[in-house]
C-alpha cells in the first residue's frame, strides 16, 4: 500500500470517527460552565443589589442576558444522555423552553435597563 493511499485511509478513519463521536459530549461541559457562571452572575447581584452597586449590576445583568440569548443552543438534540442532569422536558417542549430562556434574556435587559439608569427599586 502507497503512503498516499495508507494516509488518505487514515484521514478518512479520522474524519468518520470524528464525525461519530457524541457531539453532545462537548456542548454538556459548556452549559454546565455557562449555568455556573450564571449562578455566579445571581450570587454577585443578590449582593450588590443591598449595596446599590449598579457597576456590578449592570454587568452581571449583562453577563446573564448574553446566556439567556444563546441558552436554547446548547442543547441540541442528543445532548439528553451523557453527565447532564438536564430534565427531559427540555426536549419534550422545546419551543416552551426556548420561551422561557427568552423570558429570563427579557428579564435580565429589564434588570440591565434599571442598573443602568440607577433605579434601585426597579431593580429589586
Amino acid at each position: 500500500m502507497s503512503k498516499r493511499s495508507i494516509f488518505s485511509a487514515v484521514l478518512t478513519a479520522t474524519i468518520l470517527g470524528t464525525a461519530c463521536l457524541p457531539a453532545s459530549a462537548g456542548v454538556i461541559e459548556d452549559r454546565k460552565a455557562n449555568f455556573k457562571a450564571n449562578n455566579a452572575s445571581m450570587r454577585a447581584i443578590g449582593g450588590a443589589l443591598g449595596a446599590g452597586d449598579f457597576a456590578t449590576i449592570t454587568a452581571e445583568a449583562q453577563k446573564i442576558a448574553d446566556w439567556a440569548a444563546v441558552m436554547p443552543d446548547y442543547f441540541p438534540e442528543g445532548s439528553d444522555t451523557g453527565d447532564t442532569s438536564a430534565r427531559a422536558s427540555i426536549w419534550e417542549n422545546f419551543e416552551g423552553f426556548t420561551a422561557a430562556a427568552k423570558a429570563n434574556h427579557n428579564a435580565a435587559l429589564t434588570l440591565l435597563a434599571a442598573a443602568e439608569a440607577g433605579d434601585i427599586d426597579a431593580a429589586k
